[in-house]
């Protein structure tokens, strides 16, 4: 019997050295390799995932309305000549006028006794400016009435027109008339007969009757 408990005895003995060996190797630790590589440890990175969804800002549209003052220049006002006449030519311009447009080389070194200067194409008084105008031998009236036309047909254009000296003559305005002149040659002028110059005279003369 004192055998048995002495190899019971050596039996607790041996188990619980091995039980001490056992937790001194799990607690220990382990010694590195000499070869090994060094660990480098991985970052971590920490997402956050937002559950909810965030508009932008409504963008803010300013409009903005700029009243700007614009001043013209002034503009030339254009001189209408409304007086009768024959191209820049007009009844009642004064010689000053017509030199001024080139429409006369005349001067009033020139003026005879009445005080008018008078060439072929045109007389002009100091009282009343241009009293005549003789027109071109390719222009004709409004109606059409020219050089080469017939006595019939200044009758016909010009319905009160009357025998006035070496011609016919129609008023066509308060203060004009115009004088179809015939062929001095005849005293009386039938409707065939045909006219030789057209003058455009103003009522109110100073000329001599025969500078006009």
């Amino acid at each position: 019997m004192g055998e048995t408990k002495m190899k019971n005895s050596i039996k607790a003995a041996f188990v619980t050295a091995i039980a001490a060996a056992g937790i001194a190797a799990c607690t220990s630790a382990p010694t590195p390799e000499q070869n090994s590589a060094p660990v480098t440890p991985i970052p971590t990175t920490s997402t956050s995932t937002s559950t909810s969804s965030i508009a932008p800002p409504p963008v803010q549209v300013v409009t903005e309305v700029v009243t700007a003052t614009v001043t013209a220049p002034p503009q030339a006002i254009a001189k209408v000549d409304n007086r009768l006449g024959y191209g820049g030519l007009k009844l009642g311009m004064s010689l000053e006028e017509a030199r001024a447009a080139g429409l006369t080389d005349l001067t009033w070194d020139k003026a005879v006794g009445d005080n008018c200067v008078v060439d072929r194409h045109v007389a002009i008084s100091k009282a009343n400016g241009v009293e005549r105008i003789t027109l071109p031998a390719d222009a004709r009236t409004s109606k059409g009435i020219g050089v080469g036309s017939t006595f019939g047909e200044v009758q016909r254009a010009y319905p009160s027109a009357s025998e006035y000296r070496s011609g016919w003559s129609a008023k066509v305005a308060d203060n004009a008339y115009y004088h179809f002149i015939g062929s001095f040659d005849l005293a009386r002028f039938g409707d065939a007969d045909k006219i030789q110059r057209v003058k455009l005279v103003a009522g109110v003369v100073n000329c001599s009757m025969a500078d006009l």
